[in-house]
């Protein structure tokens, strides 16, 4: 599904979504097929939902969008797997 279909048919909520068929272009994720795993009344709801999906399964590719955005807009950013002792 197409994310015009995704906020046709969920308008105006938060969306935890999964992309089958994505790729990148110019260091933005072009997201060509996507499902809506879940639909949630807060954004909180939906970051819970996503941290406990990707702790269980990190490869798959999760989102969380606001349908009321036009757009779905996703900026790469490059993980290098350091991280800072706290």
């Amino acid at each position: 599904m197409t994310y015009t279909e995704v906020r046709r048919v969920h308008p105006n909520t938060w969306l935890l979504l999964e992309a089958f068929k994505a790729h990148s272009q110019n260091e933005y994720r072009i997201l060509e097929d996507l499902a809506v795993l879940n639909v949630f009344e807060t954004s909180l709801d939906a970051l819970k939902a996503y941290r406990e999906l990707h702790q269980a399964n990190p490869t798959r590719e999760l989102y969380v969008a606001h349908s009321s955005k036009p757009e779905l807009i996703v900026k790469e950013r490059v993980w290098l797997g350091i991280r800072s002792a706290a």
